[in-house]
């Protein structure tokens, strides 16, 4: 009797037949009584193998919804990650723009600042320069002075007075006159 290794349950005689060929022992025949112990145990047996291979699925399928739950939180912690860090990175390219407008708008400030200080400058040395010349061209050339005023006052022959003093005439009884 020989042994089939691929069969997928081999019958519990042919077990025991092939173990005392090996054993060279011969095997006597199974009573009634044991071969139902065999069939019972045989049943119980085959009850516990598809008891635990439906746990053993079960546990299986709760293992993978529990995997597949992990992988679906950490994908979502992932997402949440990247999207904190998308919006870092937006926060510090808009900080940086703020940042480079400000610095441009500090260089413009200080450019009209030098460019009006300048003029100021350039301004007062021209007035400065102006004054000097006006100075300098009044000194070459005086200006002419004024014509003289000539104020003639005529007497009046009735009035006695003379720019507010009293002029006497000459008596003409004096002999000094």
């Amino acid at each position: 009797m020989a042994f089939d290794y691929e069969a997928v349950e081999t019958d519990d005689e042919k077990v025991r037949a092939v173990a005392s060929e090996m054993a060279g022992a011969g095997l006597a025949p199974l009573t009634e009584q044991q071969i139902a112990e065999r069939q019972e145990w045989l049943a119980e047996h085959r009850a516990r193998y598809e008891a635990d291979r439906i746990a053993s699925e079960q546990r299986r399928l709760e293992q993978q919804r529990e995997r597949e739950a992990v992988a679906k939180r950490e994908a979502a912690i992932a997402a949440e990650q990247q999207r904190r860090e998308r919006q870092r990175e937006i926060e510090a390219g808009v900080t940086q723009r703020s940042l480079s407008d400000l610095r441009l708008q500090s260089a413009q400030q200080t450019g009209w600042q030098r460019d009006i200080t300048r003029a100021m400058q350039n301004q007062a040395a021209y007035q400065q320069r102006q004054t000097i010349l006006s100075h300098l061209e009044q000194m070459i050339n005086p200006p002419e002075p004024p014509p003289e005023r000539i104020v003639v006052v005529e007497a009046d022959p009735d009035d006695d007075t003379f720019c507010g003093v009293k002029v006497t005439r000459p008596n003409p009884r004096r002999s000094w006159w």
